[in-house]
């Protein structure tokens, strides 16, 4: 593929050793995975691809997208906010990118049953997710991201993914970062 340069707010850096991949990965894999060098892959519009809190830089324009729904398993909470933020992402021809590991992870012990089951929801929903978050009519430009994110997670409650206290968590949050 041709090299361009693209902006990329939010950059998902790998991690080596004990990287945080989803239970099923676990179950069938062994560990330590040690990632090789290369250059980084920018996802843009339509590529859709679940990203975590470990090792992911966030650039200021984006803060606001930080914001971590507290109404869902403690397992979805940050990859179905990387599919929010991905749709902003979007909607503003921004890219997320995935550059080789700069960390190494050591785990705490994990039951993984336990994280299976905790993912099921995101297993069985995370299409549904991306198709109804494809679905909006957002607003292009930083000022808009507030707005773009009460619409995405009111879409998330409706389709009854998310709890029906998130709105107040959210906008909670977006008070609290305008401050900043």
């Amino acid at each position: 593929l041709p090299e361009e340069w693209v902006d990329c707010p939010i950059q998902q850096g790998l991690a080596d050793a004990n990287p945080d991949v989803d239970a099923i990965y676990r179950l069938l894999f062994s560990l330590p995975r040690t990632f090789r060098e290369a250059p980084g892959v920018a996802l843009g519009r339509g590529s859709w691809c679940p990203f975590n809190s470990q090792n992911t830089t966030w650039f200021s324009p984006v803060f606001p997208l930080l914001y971590l729904p507290a109404y869902c398993s403690f397992r979805m909470t940050d990859i179905w906010r990387s599919f929010v933020a991905q749709r902003i992402l979007f909607e503003n021809n921004w890219h997320l990118l995935f550059h080789a590991p700069t960390v190494i992870q050591e785990r705490n012990e994990h039951d993984l049953m336990r994280d299976f089951a905790d993912e099921v929801p995101g297993y069985l929903n995370n299409g549904k997710i991306r198709e109804a978050l494809e679905g909006l009519s957002l607003k292009e430009g930083i000022a808009h991201i507030p707005e773009n994110m009460r619409q995405c997670y009111d879409q998330l409650v409706a389709i009854h993914l998310i709890g029906d206290q998130e709105p107040e968590l959210l906008n909670a949050w977006l008070e609290d970062i305008a401050r900043l």
